[in-house]
């Protein structure tokens, strides 16, 4: 398994980070969890050829990890992309289509076939693939009630690969609970700044050979990598090719 780090900023952009995006090619599958803004211009930097991707996966709907989905849609179009693309979404798979068609990017024009699923769909199309929900957007609840929203706060994180040499991608979390059927794996990319610091160093206990921390990161957890960090965690470098022998 190959991966390539996008983007690991926080929610707040930075100047020398991209928003969230991870590009993954397991067993000949070449998959891409989350699409933050400047999605489109990484893949043309690290050069992924327009027809090697087979889908784009959604974690949830905030923008720093969706906002680029728009822009990379049109750009697969003027590149004349020919290949069908699966899109995985999180919730309200028919308003993302009303969103398409807001900006003119109707699907019957695309140069290639865009197939829009539910999240729930992917491990059926692709067994190599778990899925986790998690409890991240729970916070809105009564936001969206008093709203009558039909947001459904559906969040994601993802095991790619079959323990212990599997991937796994945390997207945004508030506590690593959701996510311990997964860590048994040979590499976990986590949020570094949802959680508590003590749920992320207690990740060191358990010899996950790679601990990488993604998306900010708390003062507390910043100051803990300082001081007494294991080798076994890293920050996020975007860019890097990152290896798992399956």
């Amino acid at each position: 398994m190959q991966f390539i780090i996008l983007g690991s900023s926080p929610g707040l952009p930075q100047l020398d980070k991209h928003l969230s995006s991870l590009y993954v090619c397991h067993q000949g599958t070449h998959l891409l969890f989350d699409c933050g803004e400047g999605c489109s211009r990484q893949l043309l930097r690290y050069s992924l050829d327009k027809d090697l991707l087979d889908a784009i996966i959604i974690s949830h709907y905030h923008p720093d990890h969706f906002s680029g989905i728009f822009m990379l849609i049109q750009m697969l179009y003027l590149q004349q992309r020919q290949k069908t693309l699966h899109l995985y979404l999180p919730e309200r798979e028919d308003d993302f289509e009303a969103l398409l068609n807001l900006q003119y990017t109707f699907r019957k024009r695309l140069s290639y076939r865009l197939v829009i699923h539910p999240m729930e769909d992917l491990p059926l199309h692709y067994p190599q693939i778990m899925i986790q929900s998690t409890n991240h957007l729970h916070g809105y609840s009564q936001i969206i009630q008093d709203l009558q929203l039909s947001n459904t706060m559906k969040s994601w994180a993802f095991q790619i690969g079959e323990s212990p040499h599997s991937l796994v991608y945390t997207s945004d979390i508030q506590q690593t609970d959701c996510i311990t059927s997964f860590l048994d794996c040979h590499t976990i990319i986590i949020d570094a700044l949802h959680p508590e610091a003590s749920q992320i160093t207690s990740l060191a206990e358990l010899s996950i050979p790679r601990v990488i921390l993604t998306h900010g990161i708390s003062e507390e957890l910043s100051e803990w990598m300082a001081a007494q960090a294991p080798a076994s965690f890293e920050f996020a470098e975007e860019g890097k090719h990152y290896y798992i022998n399956d």
